[in-house]
């Protein structure tokens, strides 16, 4: 299996750590997203221990008290990293007020910007914004090196909107939720070819974990779901994530 979003990099999975790099054997790969300075900085310190880990450099739209030229050059400096394999996780988040569209907007298209420098995908944190995110990346979509809807919780229609635009459509154990057979249509709408599977660790863990820490095992209930929505063996989905995963992230060597 393959976690392609697991902030290992997290405070709350300090007291698990070695548990989850125990884990690591029962893995192809974990990636580990950043979401603000001192996560890019855990982020290299873990792609540098250990083999399996694989990381992505950005801030976070509710971090933006982060952002500043030294942090932008910190993060573009080290966006050249060997196990560096995508800018992320960065994008609009409205949830939570109050926020501020023209900021979020502007560092969201510099960060789009130095993933075209890189040559690197993007992973995007999207949430009560898919509006906004989809206008602005058209509108800038020559600055566009592909991209991932980490943690998808919209509708089919925002499915085939990024489908359109060429986005790969990730899922977490919030799929699993009783309440959110919404989410359930969308992965039988979305082409097994542009799914990637994850856990956002150390939250939305999966039932029958609902409520606890969530670590990167979880995602087992992840794929077994998916594996029954697709009507596909489990051998075969792992054959086909794995390969997906591979094909977007292209640095990822394992």
């Amino acid at each position: 299996m393959i976690d392609t979003h697991a902030h290992i990099n997290h405070d709350l999975l300090k007291p698990y750590l070695n548990e989850i790099v125990d884990d690591l054997k029962n893995f192809e790969c974990l990636i580990c997203p950043s979401y603000d300075k001192k996560t890019c900085e855990t982020t290299l310190e873990f792609v540098k221990t250990y083999d399996k880990v694989f990381g992505a450099l950005s801030i976070h739209p509710l971090e933006l008290k982060d952002w500043n030229e030294e942090t932008k050059n910190f993060i573009e400096k080290n966006l050249n990293n060997k196990k560096i394999v995508a800018v992320g996780e960065y994008g609009f988040d409205y949830h939570y007020q109050p926020f501020d569209k023209t900021k979020q907007e502007e560092v969201f298209l510099i960060q789009l910007e130095m993933a075209k420098k890189a040559n690197l995908p993007s992973i995007f944190h999207i949430r009560d914004a898919f509006d906004d995110f989809f206008v602005s990346l058209k509108n800038n979509f020559s600055n566009f090196t592909g991209g991932v809807l980490h943690c998808f919780d919209g509708t089919i229609q925002d499915a085939k909107i990024a489908l359109d635009m060429g986005l790969m459509i990730s899922f977490t154990g919030i799929t699993t939720f009783k309440k959110r057979e919404d989410l359930r249509d969308v992965i039988k709408y979305v082409p097994l070819d542009r799914i990637m599977l994850e856990t956002d660790s150390p939250y939305l863990a999966p039932e029958p974990f609902r409520g606890k820490v969530c670590l990167p095992k979880y995602v087992k209930q992840v794929y077994e779901l998916v594996g029954n929505l697709k009507n596909v063996t489990q051998e075969n989905l792992d054959e086909q994530i794995t390969k997906n995963t591979k094909n977007f992230f292209k640095k990822l060597v394992i």
